[in-house]
């Protein structure tokens, strides 16, 4: 095993190029950082650094080491100082988010305005991947938060959970489908082709379970991946479209679409805020937790 107090003193050469100037810059004695730069020689089985005529030269294989052990060093040196300190209000940093396109369309209209305001320099960075690909991402790091769907979808017990809103199905279709009652049936669901939006990226979907448990099937005429699309859709072939009750409010807004009730004991829309406990005791993280449960949409 290789002594990361000798791999300390690498980086530390190769800017003095002088044993007598590192030592002192290693608080060590001149006898004593040769002694740990020979040992570093014999357990490494390379020379490390050459006298020449411009001072002490790291070898090619030195050469190269000497960007990873800095990047080691500086990774060490954050992690064990603890929490940072962080002011929204001053602090430039950017969120790396995974989530469902419910979040991207309701949300982050509301979280960038607000932002844009009391955190002028944070950014949010919104990835629409599949479930497994977030959950990952998640456990190794790379994304600060995961939006996910409650009940059609495996979560992981050492995520921590934050439910951030409960929604509920409508219908929509161009507003010239006047043929259509203000309540459908379940009749009208098995009958009438739709356009489908996963919830999630696995297929599972809260409408077709929930009619499945009744042994029913609704006819799925084309697949979207995204909410504003599905409404243009419906727009331009009179299809029916399940989406949640705000979803609908929005798109009903920019198209001409008319919204519709669902028979009783359709299912609710349950969104999640997941975090990992490894990563989310950091102060900024913290921050952003708070913010995305205070939101009102």
């Amino acid at each position: 095993m290789i002594d990361l107090n000798l791999l300390r003193l690498v980086p530390i050469l190769a800017k003095e190029k002088n044993v007598t100037r590192a030592a002192q810059k290693a608080n060590l004695s001149q006898s004593a950082f040769s002694h740990a730069l020979n040992r570093l020689r014999e357990q490494l089985k390379d020379e490390m650094f050459i006298r020449t005529r411009n001072g002490m030269e790291p070898t090619p294989y030195a050469a190269m080491m000497i960007p990873v052990i800095e990047n080691a060093l500086s990774k060490l040196d954050t992690a064990t100082r603890g929490p940072s300190h962080f002011d929204p209000a001053r602090d430039a940093h950017t969120f790396y988010i995974g989530a469902v396109d419910y979040f991207e369309f309701m949300f982050m209209p509301v979280l960038t305005a607000r932002f844009k305001t009391i955190a002028p320099n944070v950014r949010l960075s919104v990835d629409i991947l599949s479930e497994t690909i977030k959950v990952e991402r998640v456990e190794k790091g790379q994304l600060d938060a995961f939006i996910g769907v409650d009940t059609v979808q495996h979560i992981p017990h050492y995520f921590n959970r934050y439910p951030l809103i409960s929604d509920h199905f409508v219908a929509i279709a161009s507003v010239e489908r006047t043929d259509l009652p203000e309540t459908l049936t379940l009749q009208h669901l098995v009958s009438e082709s739709q356009i489908h939006l996963p919830a999630v990226s696995s297929g599972a979907d809260h409408i077709d379970s929930w009619l499945l448990s009744q042994h029913l099937y609704r006819p799925l005429a084309t697949v979207v991946q995204s909410y504003a699309v599905g409404g243009r859709v419906a727009v331009a072939t009179g299809y029916l479209m399940c989406v949640p009750f705000r979803i609908a409010l929005e798109l009903a807004k920019m198209l001409p679409l008319r919204i519709m009730a669902l028979p009783d004991g359709a299912p609710s829309y349950d969104l999640l805020l997941l975090t990992h406990r490894l990563y989310d005791y950091q102060p900024a993280v913290q921050w952003l937790i708070n913010e995305l449960k205070a939101v009102k949409v």
